[in-house]
């Protein structure tokens, strides 16, 4: 989806209306799936499943519930309490089910697992093609695999809806493995009838680079905690191996991975896509790593120890803004103060910014800063270092694995990826070593917060917390802050059982 209007407005006459009951499913706004006859009738159907992509993942309430990760903490002041519950782990019984912006992804991923079920569903009617649907179904249940994780990684144990029925609110929590395996099914089915990476038409669309990605995240996460199963280490070690092995991706210089010019590079295996030809909103996420006096909401930013921890390099000035601009609003449009930036330890939050949005950032359109570059969701970094850590936790890591971490290492400190630098390169690392090292790579995108709890690194984490730190934390964190509260609507319009006492491994 280079182009996300020309996908995004056959939509444009549907109507979206969703129940405020978070389990029931109202179809009645999506394309009729009774009668799909062509290739065009497939993707107009399909469309309706990535337009909740992109709503998802739009802003940082998607990461509200992982903000107990040491690479985000956020303002001690304004509208931040939601988040400072995270922040400070002022949850873990069950309280707190009903602060605002908790049940963001949960609404948003459910949305999309229920268009996905729609579409799967109204496939085994359609006269269209045999190999067409199955490459539509096969974009749908990844899809869903994706959502799914998502909410597993965040909620523990969901009920297991894969059908187009209307959910009646009488579901039963099934358990975190049987989750994880109707996850893998849909996903090895998405693997086996998705075209590879690059055959599609539109960017953005996935691919079976990205269902291969999706499985090698699952068996990852599949053999920590909690289902703790070691030997899906080397299930994802081969997914993340056969992802490589494709030869299509490639790490970008770390100078230009964020820019606008290169969205949908070939190093972004799934972005969700936005255009400023659709709407002003676009990708918050600009405005949410931003300080207001850089026009922004000062929602999200790194910790000082996760700062002032992370390796001195090219990465690190890609990834963090530490000269903040100071700006203002005149005229209807954002002018320049002066001093034109103050440096981030005297700043108004007191903290660095983080670059990875507000580099392709759009001053024009609104009072704020905006953006409308693609929101990764999986990059092939992630891949290499999932390699790496799977071969590392199998016991058998070796030269390929190696290789696979020191090429993120080296382009960290702005060096060809591929070119071998002693300086740079390792002979050995362990799996803490890698999943430092993914932390820093990924800081910020969401990725944090699921390594620290899958490892069971999160109180070894926080226990080195910069005590400058203006969020206090209530407690430190334990084994109870791992799972994420239900939102309380969710309890009240269903039969499901809050956690912790509804949470089930197995």
């Amino acid at each position: 989806m280079k182009n996300t209007h020309k996908i995004f407005t056959l939509i444009a006459s549907f109507l979206f209306v969703f129940s405020c009951s978070d389990l029931e499913e109202d179809r009645s706004g999506i394309l009729s799936l009774d009668n799909l006859k062509s290739d065009g009738d497939l993707v107009a159907a399909l469309t309706p499943v990535y337009k909740q992509l992109q709503v998802t993942y739009q802003g940082f309430r998607i990461r509200a519930n992982t903000f107990g990760s040491d690479d985000l903490t956020t303002w001690w002041g304004g509208n931040k309490a939601p988040l400072r519950v995270f922040d400070g782990f002022n949850y873990g019984n069950g309280e707190n089910a009903d602060i605002n912006w908790l049940d963001y992804d949960w609404k948003g991923f459910w949305k999309l697992i229920y268009h996905a079920n729609s579409l799967v569903n109204g496939l085994q009617t359609s006269t269209a093609p045999e190999a067409a649907k199955a490459v539509i179904e096969g974009e749908a249940r990844c899809l869903r695999a994706i959502a799914y994780l998502s909410l597993v990684k965040v909620y523990g144990n969901l009920p297991i809806i894969l059908d187009g029925m209307t959910p009646t609110g009488d579901e039963q929590r099934a358990t975190v493995l049987e989750n994880y395996q109707h996850i893998e099914e849909d996903l090895l089915f998405a693997e086996a009838n998705l075209p590879a990476p690059g055959a599609t038409a539109n960017v953005g669309r996935v691919s079976s680079s990205v269902a291969k990605t999706v499985l090698a995240d699952l068996y990852l996460t599949w053999a920590g905690w909690p289902v703790k199963d070691p030997s899906k280490n080397a299930l994802a070690a081969t997914k993340a191996k056969e992802v490589i092995d494709m030869g299509y991706h490639t790490l970008l210089p770390i100078s230009e991975l964020w820019s606008m010019q290169n969205a949908n590079s070939k190093e972004s295996i799934l972005s969700a896509q936005y255009s400023k030809e659709e709407g002003p909103t676009g990708n918050q996420m600009p405005a949410a790593t931003s300080f207001h006096m850089a026009r922004g909401w000062s929602d999200m930013y790194p910790e000082l120890q996760f700062f002032k921890d992370f390796p001195e390099g090219a990465r690190k000035e890609a990834s963090f803004v530490t000269d903040i601009p100071n700006r203002g609003f005149s005229g209807g449009k954002i002018i320049t103060k002066t001093p034109a930036t103050i440096e981030w330890s005297v700043s108004q939050r007191f903290h660095p910014m983080y670059a990875k949005w507000t580099k392709s950032e759009d001053v024009t359109v609104a009072g704020r800063t905006m953006g409308y570059r693609p929101i990764e969701v999986y990059r092939y970094s992630e891949v290499l270092l999932i390699y790496a850590e799977a071969k590392a936790a199998s016991g058998s890591m070796d030269a390929s694995a190696l290789e696979a971490l020191n090429q993120v290492k080296r382009r960290a400190a702005g060096l060809d990826p591929n070119t071998p630098d002693l300086t740079v390169d390792v002979s050995t690392a362990t799996v803490n070593d890698i999943v430092t090292e993914k932390g820093w790579e990924l800081a910020g995108e969401n990725k944090r917060w699921f390594d620290l709890i899958r490892t069971e690194t999160l109180e070894d984490a926080i226990s080195r917390r910069d005590p400058n730190e203006q969020v206090p934390l209530v407690r430190q964190p334990t084994k109870d802050q791992y799972i994420t509260p239900m939102p309380a609507e969710a309890i009240a319009t269903s039969k499901l059982i809050q956690n912790p006492q509804g949470f089930k491994v197995q």
